[in-house]
């Protein structure tokens, strides 16, 4: 089945407005009645949404880059075709102020796209369900081609291969088996294939300073192969990304802070650092989520009364946790993981009365070399941090009192009583609605209101439990709290 298809043109002009000559990322072909086909190859890149390049159009890529340019020298009717043994993808090709789009779910995975003018042609190819590093095919074909199959060698004759070779990272130097230079990646050239040596393999030595030197192989049976070569690197590597953009953490609510990664490399080392600002850390629940989408929970209501969290988890060191016990190292999972892609760090506000800000999220990743000989020293999470500017702001209250109880205490300290408050009812059944007035110097309830019962005998044996009730001291004068009992 043919997904989206659509063309758009004065808002795709705006989008490429600034595009101008940009170089694309793996290579360009010339098409012409002479050269009427042309075969390209990559790998899908970037987190951007199409759509950003022209309305409508879906799937995933780089804005900035396209994936190739096609050079057509004159009017000539020709398609574009991208194709993946992987998953489904997404085609624009922009030219002039107009950007064409298609997008194929079904199998074959081939959008297609027609163009009949001369000129130059920005070709992108997307992931069609999310950002991937997919490895796809252009084949573009002209009219010529079309009608007249290129014709295959004659017995006994040399033919010639069309080989593409790309690398992470790029730029490696691509040698042949007798050690000459072919190109550098995205490498593009022909091999000549004698009779009877299509099934032969061949190999391609890929080698970049500061890299293993890595030997891909395939066969030329067909008319074209694409090779593709993963360099570990000799030394490390190490990446490091942070998100400043400060973000309301709200009752009830989750903030979030993200940052994408390009490079992609197997982790040996991760480390993550948040930094935020909350008057009760205990109503707060840290969560990573990395590129592969498994959720790690790095704290959950912690710190009780505390105010604020600057705090780093890393693959290697334990952790301090409640009562000063160590834990295991919460990121150990990450090590030989790919550090490619969006990291997320949320923070879940699990409770009422408290509010913060989520000022800051740090993640470092380091691949290859050796681990360090000690891991990081253990700090306290909740130790008191400097003031920020101005030197001169007012010292925090004692951080031993909340402002207020949260949802959670609440709950446990009138849930509590609430076998005493069944009994008032008398077997009556029905629910009694109290509003408690909580004095916050000693957390002792001074007030009691009652409704949802007529009985003024249930009403007064309801308060005079409430009133028995005791809550930890907070740092406001009252609170009044609305609870609801069901009466047996």
């Amino acid at each position: 089945m043919r997904g989206w298809r659509g063309t758009w043109t004065a808002l795709a002009a705006l989008a490429l407005a600034g595009c101008g000559e940009t170089a694309p990322r793996y290579g360009e072909a010339t098409i012409s009645s002479a050269a009427p086909r042309a075969t390209l190859s990559g790998t899908t890149f970037g987190s951007a949404a199409a759509m950003e390049l022209a309305p409508g159009c879906p799937g995933y890529l780089d804005l900035e880059t396209p994936n190739h340019v096609l050079r057509v020298r004159e009017d000539v009717p020709f398609d574009v075709t991208v194709r993946s043994d992987v998953a489904p993808l997404a085609l624009a090709v922009a030219h002039g102020d107009e950007v064409r789009c298609d997008s194929d779910e079904g199998s074959g995975h081939t959008p297609t796209l027609s163009f009949d003018r001369a000129g130059d042609y920005q070709v992108f190819v997307a992931a069609l369900r999310e950002p991937a590093a997919l490895p796809y095919e252009v084949v573009v074909r002209a009219a010529g081609a079309r009608a007249e199959p290129i014709a295959g060698p004659r017995p006994g004759s040399e033919r010639m291969v069309n080989v593409t070779i790309t690398s992470q990272p790029s730029g490696a130097m691509v040698r042949g088996e007798g050690g000459a230079v072919l190109g550098t990646t995205p490498a593009m050239f022909a091999v000549p294939v004698a009779p009877g040596q299509e099934r032969e393999e061949r190999a391609f030595t890929l080698s970049l300073p500061d890299h293993e030197e890595v030997v891909v192989r395939g066969t030329l049976e067909h008319a074209a192969l694409v090779l593709h070569g993963q360099l570990p690197s000799i030394g490390p590597i190490e990446i490091a990304v942070s998100s400043t953009e400060a973000q309301p953490i709200r009752d009830y609510q989750s903030a979030a802070l993200a940052v994408d990664v390009v490079e992609a490399c197997p982790i040996t080392r991760a480390e993550v650092g948040v930094d935020l600002r909350h008057s009760f850390v205990g109503d707060l629940r840290v969560v990573l989520r990395p590129p592969w989408g498994e959720e790690v929970v790095l704290q959950r209501h912690a710190g009780g009364s505390r105010r604020n969290l600057a705090r780093t988890w890393s693959s290697e060191a334990t952790e301090i946790v409640t009562r000063g016990r160590p834990a295991p190292p919460p990121l150990a999972s990450f090590v030989g993981r790919s550090t490619q892609g969006r990291w997320t760090m949320i923070v879940h506000d699990d409770a009422g009365a408290d509010e913060g800000t989520f000022d800051r999220f740090d993640l470092r990743l380091v691949c290859g070399g050796a681990a360090p000989n000690e891991p990081p020293p253990l700090r306290d999470p909740f130790a008191p941090r400097p003031p920020r500017e101005p030197a001169t702001i007012t010292p925090p209250r004692p951080p031993t009192l909340a402002d207020l109880p949260n949802r959670a205490e609440i709950v446990r300290v009138l849930g509590a009583l609430r076998p005493q408050v069944e009994q008032c009812g008398g077997g009556q059944g029905g629910s009694a609605r109290v509003i408690a007035t909580v004095t916050g110097a000693t957390g002792r309830v001074t007030e009691v209101s009652t409704s949802g019962v007529s009985d003024a005998n249930v009403q007064r044996c309801v308060a005079r439990v409430v009133r028995t009730a005791v809550f930890r001291p907070f740092r406001r004068q009252s609170l009044d709290v609305d609870y609801t009992y069901s009466l047996r």
